[in-house]
């Protein structure tokens, strides 16, 4: 958290420069609005690299390029804004393809995922799951005497996952989700504590009720929400 806002800070005092340098005449006319709209979607485009996110990535490009395009001199009639969105959307579903299960990951060790995958059914078990839904609607529940980590992925489509018949034997037990134009819900016992490392992009994260937080283990919580919303609700 303090490394994001020295960043931030950072990208603030040189947005200043630029904005008078601009002004004297030694740059591009860029306005107020456009240098805060760069600030923001340069550190959009830092995050999704560290993060290995591409929709944060292209959609950061795609949106400079759409502010510089006339200040720069590279604006181009064939390339409308639409087209370079659409592009830039084309391309981050089909990274998100090929590069899928290569992205890094925070809790620092691999996980070997077993029958739990759950993609044919509603009903899911064992230790590591994987749950995945797309252009469509799916419920999964989880039923598990000694969960450890779930990863779940929906694109296009809407996803609830049930953790009440989950148990957590160990310390921790991780989740992560990758929501991708959609809705994913994720629905938690509230006596579980919870870490909501949950990020977005052009997206949101909601929470519904309250977390009572009286268990031992810990349940953390991370991944992003893009173009669409992750809710967690407290059951």
């Amino acid at each position: 958290m303090k490394k994001k806002k020295i960043i931030w800070g950072v990208f603030f005092l040189l947005a200043a420069v630029f904005l008078v340098v601009g002004k004297l005449g030694f740059g591009p006319d860029i306005g107020l609005f456009s240098v805060l709209m760069t600030i923001f979607f340069i550190g959009l485009l830092i995050e999704g690299i560290r993060s290995v996110n591409f929709y944060e990535i292209l959609f950061s490009i795609a949106f400079l390029y759409i502010i510089y395009d006339e200040p720069l001199g590279i604006a181009n009639a064939a390339l409308t804004p639409w087209t370079v969105l659409l592009a830039a959307l084309l391309a981050s579903i089909g990274l998100s393809m090929i590069f899928r299960g290569k992205r890094k990951s925070s809790w620092g060790s691999s996980e070997s995922w077993g029958d739990g995958s759950g993609s044919s059914g509603e009903q899911c078990s064992g230790e590591h799951i994987r749950c995945e839904n797309n252009f469509g609607s799916a419920i999964r529940y989880i039923n598990s005497d000694n969960f450890c980590n779930a990863q779940i992925e929906n694109n296009f489509g809407e996803m609830s996952v049930y953790f009440d018949n989950a148990m957590i034997q160990g310390d921790s037990a991780y989740v992560e989700v990758e929501n991708n134009f959609g809705e994913t819900n994720l629905y938690i016992p509230k006596e579980w504590k919870v870490e909501n490392c949950l990020d977005h992009s052009f997206g949101t994260i909601g929470v519904k009720g309250k977390c009572e937080g009286t268990s031992q283990a810990v349940l953390y919580v991370r991944g992003s929400a893009n173009f669409g919303a992750i809710n967690i609700y407290y059951i």
